[in-house]
């Protein structure tokens, strides 16, 4: 049997002092040699952890810092939404209010509000008052009612320009319409329109926008002035002395449109004024808001 192997290690100092030796068996060498490499794993290791727990913990840092800025912008998410919500139920209540106005009251029962949960029906929580989705929903829903409410004031204001509304001169009404005695021929005569007596000369203005689809001589009423207004109405005007528009003539509530004289059958200056609607004669005083 051969004799062990020993490892010596000399320890030569620097100074004169004792040498020192140290004797080491193969079994504690191997289990020396096993424990450094165990250390220095170890170490490399722990170096490993250190550096990831140093990134973890920036990581949860700038989380913390990211989510306190979340929190702050919710927060300024929330107040304006919240406003924005106060401005829709603003215009909502102003279109609401035009609707009416318009006669389109019933333009808000078209669409009915979305359903709400009731309680116990679970869901996802929602910090915000309103989820931006329904916001636009609600925002292009009162576009279009308010769209409506805008073409049916145009529509109103469009046919309110047409309809014959103003008297064309103000003056003294020596005839009604209806039955009457004709002042010519003294015997019982249906009345078409409405005299109005003032000085030959005085400006006649349409009391509505409209086309001046006849500007002649007619028999009985002299020169005799026809518009059309549109939606139905029509307006007559004779007697005149001289027309101061031609057929075809585009006008305006307001602008002249001849001037009063004694052409035709008449006794005295004065116009002779009549309304027709779809057809039909109208007593001209059921048209006229600003005199008599």
């Amino acid at each position: 049997m051969g004799e062990k192997r020993h490892s010596t290690i000399i320890i030569v100092p620097h100074a004169h002092g004792r040498v020192l030796k140290v004797q080491l068996s193969p079994f504690l060498l191997k289990a020396l040699t096993v424990l450094g490499i165990t250390v220095a794993i170890l170490s490399i290791v722990s170096l490993a952890a250190s550096g990831t727990f140093l990134h973890q913990r920036a990581v949860y840092r700038a989380v913390q810092a990211e989510n306190k800025q979340l929190k702050k912008t919710n927060q300024r998410l929330t107040e304006t939404v919240g406003q924005v919500q106060q401005r829709l139920t603003q215009f909502e209540q102003r279109t609401k209010t035009l609707a009416i106005a318009a006669g389109v009251a019933d333009l808000f029962t078209e669409s009915a509000e979305a359903p709400r949960a009731g309680i116990g029906s679970g869901g996802p929580l929602d910090t915000l008052p309103a989820a931006p989705e329904t916001l636009v929903r609600r925002q292009e829903q009162l576009d279009h009612q308010l769209a409506k409410v805008e073409q049916k004031l145009s529509d109103q204001a469009l046919m309110l320009s047409h309809t014959p509304v103003v008297a064309p001169v103000i003056g003294v009404i020596t005839d009604g319409f209806g039955p009457r005695l004709d002042p010519i021929t003294g015997r019982p005569a249906f009345h078409d329109g409405l005299d109005i007596s003032v000085g030959i000369g005085t400006v006649v203005t349409a009391p509505a926008d409209g086309v001046v689809v006849f500007a002649n001589r007619e028999s009985g009423l002299g020169r005799m002035l026809k518009l059309s207004h549109g939606y139905g109405y029509t307006t007559i005007y004779g007697h005149l002395e001289r027309f101061l528009v031609k057929e075809g003539t585009k006008v305006t509530r307001g602008q002249p449109i001849g001037k009063v004289g004694m052409s035709g059958r008449t006794t005295g200056p004065h116009l002779h004024y009549e309304v027709w609607k779809d057809g039909e004669k109208q007593n001209p005083l059921h048209y006229i808001l600003d005199a008599y």
